[in-house]
């Protein structure tokens, strides 16, 4: 991935007759800084340049996007992280598909101790970047992190509680954190061994299937009100090459579950992802290249 903003010329406060062209020369002359190492004077010329843009009225989403990543790519070279997660998520904002800013906010949460906020943007980069070396190495020393990381009081004691009410003596998070929200679900034993300890379920059917065939996804949406009330440890989902089970514990007084046996066509576990939503249970169904059709997800098999 490279690291270098776009390239350029002269810079000053801009008197060009186009607004548009201002903007394009700040931009160039704080390339034209980051690879003489003069990161404050990219930063500055970056700023002003979002400045212009957004007096001039300018309706330019991708520029905007370009401007804060930029931005953030400085800031991470400067060792500030925190300005650097905050610029990435503002080009983010404006574009959420920019893999360099996905990416470089991705370092920054694994600069400033959050490897697990890392993994989830390292995931979407790599899917954005399949191909990139780099982002498949960060996103490795992320997961390591995460698995080493300690869990933080305020997760166990929800995780306590969650049990308790359950009557399952200890806590779910006893062994291992469960890095399932908006990231992979891992199946950890004592997770799988605390949901079989419930016997009434109800099954959910208010599903919806989309397959965006541009993104080689089966996107699915459960409507499950009140969903994104509950704790995050009540929501598990496990999936595997032709399976995807979801197990919702305590949602308004009933447990739900959806288990499909038999998809349609092979996913692929290590890049699909899921993610509660107000209302909704998101999953993102990695199509696996080798799957045969994907034409009949409305036909999807549950055994």
């Amino acid at each position: 991935m490279s690291h270098e903003p776009g390239a350029t010329e002269a810079c000053g406060p801009g008197e060009g007759p186009d607004p548009r062209q201002t903007v394009e020369q700040l931009k160039a002359e704080g390339g034209r800084h980051f690879r003489s190492g003069n990161l404050e004077e990219a930063l500055a010329c970056y700023a002003s340049a979002l400045q212009n843009l957004e007096r001039s009225g300018l309706a330019d989403l991708t520029l905007q996007s370009t401007l804060s990543s930029n931005q953030a790519l400085c800031y991470l070279k400067l060792s500030r992280f925190q300005e650097a997660e905050e610029s990435a998520s503002a080009a983010l904002a404006a574009d959420a598909s920019n893999s360099k800013a996905v990416y470089r906010r991705g370092l920054s949460r694994l600069n400033l101790g959050d490897p697990r906020g890392a993994v989830e943007d390292l995931q979407k980069a790599l899917r954005l970047e399949p191909q990139n070396a780099e982002v498949r190495q960060k996103l490795s020393e992320a997961k390591q992190q995460a698995e080493e990381a300690p869990i933080p009081e305020s997760e166990m004691a929800v995780a306590s509680g969650a049990t308790s009410a359950l009557g399952k003596d200890g806590g779910l998070y006893s062994e291992k954190l469960d890095l399932n929200e908006g990231r992979l679900a891992q199946s950890f034993k004592e997770q799988r061994d605390w949901v079989n300890t419930i016997d009434n379920w109800m099954e959910i059917k208010d599903i919806s299937f989309v397959d965006e065939e541009d993104k080689n996804v089966v996107s699915v949406y459960m409507s499950l009100p009140g969903l994104h009330e509950i704790a995050a440890n009540k929501v598990c989902v496990w999936l595997t090459a032709t399976t995807l089970e979801v197990r919702v514990v305590e949602l308004r007084g009933a447990n739900w579950c959806y288990v499909a046996q038999e998809l349609w066509g092979q996913i692929d576990p290590q890049q699909s992802t899921w993610k509660v939503r107000r209302d909704k249970l998101s999953i993102k169904l990695q199509k696996r290249a080798s799957a045969r059709s994907w034409d009949r997800w409305e036909k999807i098999r549950r055994i």
